[in-house]
Order: C-alpha cells, then sequence, then structure tokens
C-alpha cells in the first residue's frame, strides 16, 4: 500500500509528540534520572522515523519500504508509552510530577457519594472476576485484530485512517498522564473483598502489571478511550467486527472499574477522550 496524507499525519503527530517529550526533559532535567540519554532517545526516535520517510519517498515502488511506513505508527506508540515509565514516575524521580489520585477520589465521591470500586465489593464473586479480567486484557487485541483484517483485506484508506486515529487517540491520552499522574484505586484504596479469580485471572493480572510497567497512566482511561475508537472505526469500516466487538467493548469499560485498575471519572474522561477523537478525525476528513 502506498502511502496517504493519513500516514503524514500520523508522523506528524509522532514527530511532535517526541518534540514534546525532548522539551519536557530539557525543561525540567534536574528532577530526571539520566535525563540526557532519554533526550537522545527521543533525538534517535525522531531521525529514524524522518529517515525512514524519506528513504520511502524516494523508493516509493518498494513494497517492504511501504510495509514498514504503514506500520511505523505501532512501535512508535509502544515507545512514547514507555517513556513515560521514565518521565512520570516520583519512585524514579523522587518528588517530580507526584500522583494526584486523591483529586479523583474527590471527584468520584462527589458525584457519586462513594468510592464506586467499594460499593462494587457486593457483587465482587469469581466468576464475574475471571470474565471481567478476561474482557479487560483483549483492550491489547482490539485495534490489532481490526487494522490487521484491513490491511489484508488491502483495504487500503480505512486502514491508513484506523492507524491515524488510533496514533491520534493514544498520544493524546498520554498527554493527560502528565496532567494527571495516577495510579488508581487498586492501591490507593482500602478494599476489605479481594479480587479472586478462578484459573487465569491472576496471571492475567501480573502480565499485564508487567505491561503497564507504568501505572501512573490512570487518568484518561486508555482502556475506555481506545476500545471505543476501535468501535466507531468497526463500524465505518467492518460492521460484522462492530456487532462483535460490541459486548466486548461494553464489558471491557465496565472492567476497568470493577477490577480496581480505574476511578469512574477515569472511564468518564477515556469517553470524552474518544468523543474528541472521532471529531477531530472527522474534521481531517472533511478536508480531504
Amino acid at each position: 500500500m502506498s502511502p496517504s496524507r493519513y500516514n503524514r499525519i500520523a508522523e506528524r503527530l509522532i514527530i511532535a509528540y517526541l518534540a514534546f517529550l525532548a522539551v519536557f526533559i530539557l525543561v525540567f532535567n534536574g528532577f530526571i534520572i539520566s535525563w540526557f540519554y532519554l533526550l537522545l532517545a527521543q533525538i534517535i526516535a525522531g531521525v529514524v522515523l524522518v529517515v525512514l520517510i524519506k528513504f520511502q519517498s524516494t523508493h516509493p515502488d518498494q513494497p517492504v519500504l511501504q510495509l514498514i511506513r504503514n506500520w511505523i505508527p505501532l512501535p512508535y506508540i509502544l515507545f512514547g508509552y514507555k517513556m513515560i515509565h521514565y518521565l512520570i514516575n516520583s519512585d524514579r524521580n523522587p518528588g517530580f510530577m507526584m500522583i494526584k489520585d486523591r483529586w479523583l477520589i474527590i471527584a468520584d465521591r462527589y458525584i457519586f457519594g462513594c468510592d464506586p470500586t467499594v460499593w462494587l465489593q457486593r457483587i465482587t464473586i469469581p466468576w464475574l472476576t475471571e470474565l471481567m479480567q478476561l474482557v479487560y486484557a483483549t483492550n491489547y487485541f482490539l485495534p490489532l485484530v481490526l487494522v490487521f483484517i484491513l490491511y489484508l483485506k488491502r483495504e487500503k484508506i480505512p486502514f491508513q485512517k484506523s492507524i491515524f486515529v488510533i496514533t491520534l487517540g493514544y498520544i493524546l491520552s498520554y498527554l493527560g498522564y502528565f496532567m494527571i499522574p495516577a495510579i488508581g484505586p487498586r492501591f490507593t484504596i482500602h478494599h476489605a473483598v479481594p479480587l479472586q479469580g478462578l484459573f487465569l485471572r491472576e496471571k492475567i493480572h501480573q502480565i499485564i502489571y508487567c505491561m503497564d510497567s507504568c501505572p501512573r497512566d490512570c487518568f484518561p482511561s486508555g482502556h475506555t478511550e481506545i476500545p471505543l475508537i476501535t468501535l466507531w472505526l468497526a463500524y465505518r469500516f467492518k460492521r460484522v467486527l462492530f456487532w462483535i466487538y460490541l459486548p466486548i467493548v461494553t464489558g471491557l469499560v465496565c472492567s476497568t472499574v470493577y477490577l480496581r485498575y480505574h476511578y469512574v471519572v477515569d472511564v468518564i474522561a477515556g469517553m470524552a477522550l474518544a468523543g474528541i477523537v472521532i471529531l477531530l478525525a472527522r474534521r481531517v476528513e472533511n478536508r480531504e
């Protein structure tokens, strides 16, 4: 698939995010351990991306280069997330970017009059916990399955639009983590009833905890935003997949609070951000 304007927009988003990280590191270098190497990582990542783009542009008929350019946003999304572990982490950088969970707890209590994760203890049962954990883990596969299907079907513009929208969604959620770093109710609120599954719950939970190496990623809820964006993309480009995804995404959003990964205000913010991303994506399309 030859690159389109959606590839270029996604690439500019990535470069802008790398520039933001570089500026952040420079401004707060006195608080960030190994700041020089982190800054160097942003520069190298940016240079590699620009070189790949230029090289593909000068060899437009090379299928391997087209393949790399179409998929390049995904490793950069992962790279951008991992950088958060080094920058928004008061354990690694003592006294810097302290968690703001208290703000979110106060917001939940103001809206609901209680801690929703504590209230949900009354319906906490092993089979439901097991199911919720399985559904929660699908977050990492829903967008990948969609874009792989579009790519294999050679649906060029739907595929490239989807990559662009998913990239936009992730980058905007990352910026939210910088504004309000939080670790979630599983660490900050006492729950008298532990979460116990049947067979796989603990293993899946540990895998997710290792993947989410920076548990300061609560607000907004990416596990709400990205599945909702994916659901919208599936509705537009693969309607059959939409009906398969609909119950999964519904359960996934509920699981974020049931499993104590997120406050309800995180979920509300994730829904709002998904709406903003969709509106921005539509504006980009309309300008075409």
